[in-house]
């Protein structure tokens, strides 16, 4: 669908399943690794309990389908190579801290000016401005201040959380949409496109997506279906 577009992907654990799913689509997806590899790496389980950076499949679950290369970005030869990579990319995917990106040397008018029309895809916990901008965020506390736990657990206990962490997974497939949806404009108008995914607005949208249920009346359900006969 996508083949010869090409990906940069600068994201951790908050965005892997974006360049995941656009490498799916046919996009070249480079994973770009700082010197010692991701440290999502170390995550288990892994293949046969060999602790291995390359046998976790963690790691080959989120980042199978794509290439991968290892650059030091604060270095100038490091900049140099990651500028050659711009020159020939569509996306540049990333889920640094705001400003980090811009504090290397890569803002988003300085890739734009690298490639005309690059598109920039950054996933942050509470967006770019704001005055939560800069708080760090674990799956959990995105999960809370977006109300998701509101809909886990029995009504009559505290919130549960999801054993397996959501807020990534979701936002990392809305950030795919938006990237697309910036392609497909571009394509169209030519204009020039930076997405910023917030974790808590994806999350504040699933838990709203309960009110369009028939029958939902939106409160905790426990292990019960979410939906009347």
């Amino acid at each position: 669908m996508l083949e010869g577009c090409r990906a940069l992907d600068l994201t951790d654990e908050k965005g892997f399943l974006c360049g995941k799913i656009l490498a799916e689509l046919g996009v070249d997806v480079i994973k770009v690794e700082k010197p010692g590899g991701d440290p999502s790496r170390k995550i288990g389980p892994f293949w046969h309990d060999q602790n291995d950076p390359e046998k976790s499949l963690y790691w080959l679950a989120y980042n199978s389908s794509k290439r991968g290369i290892t650059l030091n970005l604060e270095t100038e030869d490091g900049k140099w190579i990651f500028r050659e990579l711009v020159k020939r990319s569509d996306f540049v995917i990333e889920s640094f801290a705001p400003g980090q990106l811009d504090a290397l040397g890569f803002g988003y008018e300085e890739l734009s000016r690298i490639k005309r029309n690059i598109i920039l895809t950054s996933i942050t916990p509470f967006g770019q401005k704001g005055p939560y901008s800069h708080y760090q965020a674990s799956d959990l506390v995105v999960m809370g201040m977006a109300g998701q736990l509101f809909l886990t657990g029995d009504p009559d206990r505290p919130p549960v959380n999801i054993s397996i962490p959501q807020a990534c997974i979701h936002n990392g497939a809305d950030a795919a949409v938006g990237s697309l949806i910036a392609y497909k404009i571009k394509k169209k108008t030519g204009a020039l496109s930076k997405k910023d995914r917030r974790r808590t607005t994806c999350r504040r949208f699933h838990a709203a997506q309960c009110r369009m249920v028939p029958g939902s009346n939106c409160t905790a359900l426990g292990n019960r279906p979410n939906y009347t006969q």
